[in-house]
């Protein structure tokens, strides 16, 4: 019996490292910077951004003109609502799209983790030693998911 004991333990002993958990990294803000989707939702978040700036100049100008103080107050009350909507609608438009491209980048790095073995998967700026970078693989399957 202590003989099977003694067995066991050098068994489990020698077993631990194949039973390690790897760790994969990935440089979340390269994947950003090289997903085609991604940069068209970046790009869609700041022609919007554009066209409030664009609006605001546009209803200077507009105010401008307007030399009655009583118009003035009116047109800047209303000015002011309609500007709060259209900056809603940008922060909603804003939310949405960088929630469905981290979605999508979330599902591409969990599969390129299972179809490399990897265990657990963290930003590369948390690992000081060891892990294997997923990276480019993970941009890859994005790319190729159109």
């Amino acid at each position: 019996m202590g003989r099977k004991i003694v067995v066991l333990a050098l068994l489990l002993f020698f077993a631990k490292p194949a039973l390690a958990n790897v760790v994969g990294t990935v440089d979340y803000k390269e994947i950003v910077e090289n997903y085609s989707k991604a940069k068209t939702a970046i790009s869609q978040i700041d022609d919007r951004a554009v066209e409030l700036q664009r609006y605001l100049l546009d209803k200077e100008k507009e105010f401008k003109k307007i030399e009655n103080p009583i118009k003035q107050r009116a047109f800047e009350e209303a000015t002011a609502k309609e500007f709060a909507k259209k900056q809603q609608a940008y922060a909603n438009f804003k939310l949405q799209k960088e929630e469905a491209i981290d979605k999508e980048i979330e599902k591409a790095i969990k599969a390129v983790a299972i179809e490399n073995k990897i265990d657990t998967v963290a930003d590369y700026r948390t690992i000081y030693y060891g892990g294997v970078d997923i990276t480019d693989k993970v941009i890859k399957k994005l790319n190729l998911s159109k």
